[in-house]
């Protein structure tokens, strides 16, 4: 009698644990987006003050910074929209920046995530002709394109938190 007491208890306790498991890898596929988003949306920040230290420098390097830092933020620019699935906000439990508005207005939230790329793509057209001045003139509109997404998609805490 104990010994099929204890079979049942072991199969039990191995059904609960894959359940467990079942359950831990089903939500870790969103959060698991969470660090590798952070990432490229560092990596296209950080082009973007590399391109605007070139010009407060007053000197643009069209043959390293320039093509370099514009491929950057047109290639993450490209997949920005895949890198937000529900379930990799807050409530994930991971830390983010990510404010739940994405999810709530997400029209909003794609229409955004639209002009980005759209405005990347020009960013790397104008970069192609060395023009300066419409260069200058798209990194602008870049800036504020981000800007507009990060006023309402993102944390105030995150600049708080990475100050420079």
């Amino acid at each position: 009698m104990f010994a099929l007491s204890s079979r049942c208890l072991f199969v039990a306790a191995i059904v609960c644990s894959c359940f467990a498991v079942v359950g831990a890898v089903a939500g870790s596929a969103e959060t698991a987006q969470i660090k590798p988003r952070q990432d490229k949306l560092r990596d296209m920040g950080g082009a973007l003050k590399s391109i605007a230290d070139d010009i407060k420098r007053g000197k643009l390097d069209w043959e390293n910074t320039i093509p370099t830092n514009v491929q950057t933020i047109k290639d993450r620019g490209g997949y920005l929209l895949k890198w937000f699935p529900k379930g990799s906000g807050p409530e994930s439990g991971v830390k983010t920046y990510a404010l739940p508005a994405i999810w709530q207005k997400n029209d909003d939230f794609v229409k955004l995530g639209k002009a980005m790329q759209a405005e990347a793509l020009k960013l790397d057209e104008v970069a192609a002709t060395k023009n300066a001045d419409a260069f200058k003139a798209q990194v602008l509109v870049i800036g504020k394109t981000c800007k507009a997404c990060h006023d309402n998609y993102r944390s105030p805490d995150y600049e708080k938190e990475n100050e420079d």
